[in-house]
């Protein structure tokens, strides 16, 4: 081994952590953009959701890209790419040059979560993978708890411009350390395949049942996740008629929990469910469901302690999950075509989490949101099926294997 599997692991995860810096903390920078732009809630809507087309139109050619020119590189060019449309974002003070600039942010990003994943098939046991891997995906609610305390804080005394700036820089940084540091291994250099080859091998992995089930319920899982994100403030303000204040700690405090979430669930893969990845998702579904009914509850009579018990729930359960879809992916496709598993589950779960947003908020703002989430605990609950059905292929697909 070329270096320590732990050298590795603290790598990608602070290139994870710079990378999702600003994505994570743009919420926390609207009053902002809306103070000096001059916009409504719809163009403020779209600075967050054009970085998500932009990481949905080009995800499953980031993870061709790994497969074919190995973590190292596709880190540090995505780091680039995102630092410069960054940087260049904060030359102007306009909508339209914000959003085109923002689009080549979200295109850069789409490689954060593919570039990185070999390494971690490749330097760690299947028996360790599902920790490690929560470990690294830390690195966003990790981005989001630092990101939403320091940009504003720059903001405050350079507007928007100038935590755009330092957010492009640091993003720079973290990958530049990543990539310069890590000694890829010989084996993970990437295949040299021509173009139609790897397009060829992607819509082969794209027809693959144990990663068609994990991605369906990965996708409904996803919804829970977004609707945090966007709407679990907003119904600490009008539904239970909190502070704002009070609802952004109790929002912080669910950041916190995913972190615990996204380390927890990775152990309880590995360590009680034997490596499989498919059945702990299933209860993360069942448990989401009952959360989000909570959340519904949530009242004018609501004490704050209760609704901290809710937001760390809430946090644990719908954002703690991913990590386990990752490597699920990643152990789909092996060390050699992790990335075309990871691009072609990760496009269509960034699909319906650019989607959520605009379904829920409707249904909220038409029936209520005591209606729109448990709407979203109903529609959980589905997600078992798929995953009883991946665990079920995987089973069947590790019988094979052996048996031939």
């Amino acid at each position: 081994m070329p270096e320590s599997r732990y050298e590795v692991l603290a790598l990608f995860t602070g290139a994870m952590a710079g990378s999702s810096l600003w994505i994570m903390s743009t919420g926390a920078l609207m009053p902002f953009f809306s103070a000096r732009l001059g916009i409504g809630q719809a163009q403020l809507g779209l600075i967050l959701s054009i970085q998500l087309i932009g990481s949905v139109a080009m995800t499953s050619i980031a993870g061709i890209l790994t497969d074919r020119f190995g973590d190292r590189a596709v880190v540090f060019w995505s780091g680039v790419v995102m630092a410069l449309a960054l940087v260049a974002a904060s030359l102007v003070e306009n909508f339209s040059w914000l959003i085109g600039w923002l689009l080549l942010y979200g295109i850069g990003y789409a490689a954060v979560t593919p570039a990185g994943s070999h390494a971690i098939i490749f330097f760690f046991p299947k028996a360790a993978r599902g920790f490690a891997m929560g470990v690294r995906q830390c690195g966003v609610p990790i981005a989001g708890v630092v990101g939403s305390l320091l940009l504003p804080a720059i903001a405050l005394h350079f507007q928007y411009r100038g935590a755009l700036a330092a957010a492009g820089l640091l993003t720079l940084v973290a990958c530049s350390v990543a990539s310069g540091l890590y000694r890829e291994p010989r084996e993970l250099h990437g295949e040299r395949l021509s173009v139609r080859a790897m397009l060829v091998d992607m819509l082969l992995m794209a027809r693959e049942p144990r990663l068609i089930f994990l991605t369906l319920t990965s996708m409904i899982l996803i919804c829970a996740q977004f609707a945090l994100l966007g709407f679990f403030t907003l119904t600490l303000v009008h539904r239970a008629g909190y502070s704002v204040a009070l609802a952004v700690g109790l929002f912080t405090l669910a950041q916190v929990a995913a972190i615990c979430g996204r380390l927890s669930w990775g152990w309880v893969s590995d360590r009680i469910f034997a490596g499989s990845r498919a059945l702990p998702l299933a209860l993360a579904c069942v448990l989401v469901a009952a959360v989000a009914f909570a959340v519904a509850s949530l009242g004018t009579a609501t004490p704050p302690s209760l609704a901290a018990a809710v937001a760390f729930a809430l946090g644990f359960t719908a954002e703690g999950w991913l990590g386990l879809s990752i490597i699920g992916f990643a152990e789909i496709g092996g060390e050699e075509r992790s990335g075309s598993a990871l691009g072609v589950g990760l496009t269509w779960i960034l699909l319906a989490a650019f989607v959520t947003p605009t379904l829920f908020g409707a249904l909220a703002q038409t029936q209520g949101y005591t209606v729109a989430w448990r709407a979203l605990a109903a529609f959980e609950v589905f997600g078992v099926i798929p995953a009883m059905l991946a665990s079920r292929a995987v089973s069947s697909a590790l019988s094979a294997q052996s048996s031939s």
